[in-house]
């Protein structure tokens, strides 16, 4: 499976568990460590590492169809070590929009103060951003449950 360059990082997709031994060994979790995760067997996976040497790390987006059409989903769970340890050190800040045809339950999320044109630069987002709408921002940091994020629909 094909491994790209993404700014500082490498980067590669994975369409599912089973496709985890074509990809370069770099990425790749020992045996067993998708036994302790069944729910994820239908799963496709991105998987990217800050390249060798490389001191700046900037934000990753992609965007894929959902399965799970009532919440957006952010894959959050960490396998560092080929464990799923039942807490994890987390050092992450999610970014999200609504859109004219869904709205979130953002209680938890900090909303920006003006729209997104004024301090993203819409044309390297390749449509993901919408620069006349407000981005919302929440901050995981600290020693959290292991456990992906999701965002529900109101």
């Amino acid at each position: 499976m094909e491994v790209v360059q993404v700014g500082n990082f490498e980067a590669s997709y994975v369409p599912t568990v089973n496709d985890f031994s074509r990809l370069d060994e770099r990425f790749r979790l020992p045996p067993g460590t998708w036994n302790k995760l069944p729910a994820y067997r239908s799963y496709g996976f991105a998987v990217f590492k800050l390249k060798s040497g490389a001191a700046t790390i900037h934000p990753m987006a992609f965007s894929f169809p959902r399965a799970e059409t009532s919440s957006l989903f952010f894959p959050t769970v960490h396998i560092h070590d080929g464990q799923v340890h039942p807490k994890a050190e987390f050092d992450h800040t999610l970014y999200c929009q609504s859109g004219a045809d869904e709205e979130f339950a953002l209680n938890r999320w900090t909303e920006s103060e003006r729209p997104a044109n004024a301090f993203v630069a819409i044309g390297k987002t390749n449509g993901l951003v919408d620069g006349e709408r407000h981005c919302y921002m929440r901050g995981l940091q600290g020693k959290l449950a292991n456990l992906d994020t999701f965002l529900k629909r109101v």
